[in-house]
């Protein structure tokens, strides 16, 4: 499984990284790591649900994982999926 490690910051700035990276990741189980998000924008958080979604739709494994307490709080905020973050150690 891939890792890919998002950006402290998930915001206007860096959506289009994010996007090209899981574009990039787009035939392969992924495991995002969160442990190091301090903000989660809607136009970031529009991205990771649909990565979601599309690797759902495949077949594929697709965890956020070890999301920091801000990326919980954020999310939560949001009214996102709470079952869509995998604490520390889980696998999807």
């Amino acid at each position: 499984m891939t890792v890919y490690h998002l950006p402290a910051n998930l915001d206007t700035r860096t959506a289009p990284q994010v996007h090209a990276a899981l574009n990039g990741l787009e035939d392969q189980p992924v495991s995002l790591d969160g442990s190091q998000v301090e903000s989660l924008g809607g136009q970031c958080l529009q991205i990771l649900l649909a990565a979601h979604a599309a690797w759902t739709h495949r077949n594929l494994a697709f965890a956020i994982q070890s999301p920091s307490e801000a990326l919980c709080a954020q999310w939560a905020a949001f009214g996102a999926p709470a079952d869509l973050l995998s604490p520390l150690g889980d696998t999807p």
